[in-house]
C-alpha cells in the first residue's frame, strides 16, 4: 500500500467527519424584482408594477399541488383583508401546472381575491424559484426586501413521530405557514413604518 494512497485515504476520512453545513440560498433580497408580464385570471395582460401600484406587494409562486402553497393562501388572505387593498398587494403567480385552469378550484372555491396571474413557469428562473412556494414581499419601489429561500429553517419538532408517513407533508405545510405568513407580518410592518415616515403610506 503506497504512502500516497494511505494520505488520500486518510484526507477522505477527515472530509467525513466534517458535519455538514446546510446550504443557504443567497436568494433575491436587495435586488430589483424581475419584471412581470402576465395573463390574469380575467384575460388581461397585467405587469407587476401595475398591479402593486408603489404599494409594499407579497408575490406568491404557487401551484395547486403544493400542499406548502395552499396552508399558506389563506394567511395571504387574512393579512390583505386586515392591511387592505390600499397598504398592500398579494399577487399569486401559479406555475407547473398540467392544465391552465388548475388554478380555479383552489382561488374561486376558497374566495380569494389576490391578484392571480396565470402561466408563469418562465418566470420561475428569473425569480431563483426552484420550489414552490416561492414567497417574496416587495418594498414599494419594487425592489425584493423578503426571500423565503434567504430564510430557511428547521423546525424543532417536539414529537417528530406525530407527523405520520400518511399526514406527510399536509402536516409539515399546517405548521410552517404560520410561520412563513409571520415572517412576511414582520417585513410588511416595516416596510409600512417606513413608508408612513416618508409620507407615503400607500395609496
Amino acid at each position: 500500500m503506497s504512502l500516497s494512497f494511505v494520505r488520500n485515504l486518510l484526507l477522505v476520512v477527515a472530509l467525513a467527519a466534517v458535519p455538514l453545513l446546510p446550504l443557504q440560498a443567497a436568494g433575491m433580497e436587495g435586488k430589483p424584482a424581475p419584471a412581470v408580464s402576465l395573463p390574469g385570471a380575467d384575460g388581461k395582460t397585467h405587469s407587476l408594477v401595475e398591479l402593486a401600484a408603489g404599494r409594499p406587494t407579497v408575490v406568491l409562486f404557487w401551484a395547486t399541488w403544493c400542499p406548502y402553497c395552499k396552508a399558506l393562501m389563506p394567511h395571504l388572505q387574512s393579512l390583505l383583508d386586515e392591511y387592505g387593498t390600499d397598504r398592500i398587494e398579494v399577487v399569486a403567480i401559479d406555475i407547473w401546472e398540467d392544465n391552465d385552469d388548475d388554478w380555479k378550484e383552489v382561488v374561486l372555491e376558497n374566495g380569494y381575491d389576490f391578484r392571480n396571474l396565470l402561466k408563469g413557469d418562465a418566470l420561475a428562473p428569473q425569480w431563483q424559484v426552484r420550489g414552490t412556494p416561492g414567497l417574496f414581499v416587495l418594498a414599494a419601489d419594487g425592489t425584493v426586501v423578503f426571500d423565503r429561500n434567504a430564510h430557511q429553517f428547521t423546525p424543532v419538532r417536539r414529537n417528530v413521530a406525530a407527523i405520520t408517513a400518511e399526514q406527510g407533508n399536509r402536516a409539515k405545510a399546517a405548521r410552517a405557514a404560520p410561520l412563513w405568513a409571520a415572517q412576511v407580518r414582520k417585513v410588511l410592518d416595516a416596510e409600512l413604518a417606513k413608508n408612513a415616515g416618508t409620507g407615503n403610506a400607500g395609496r
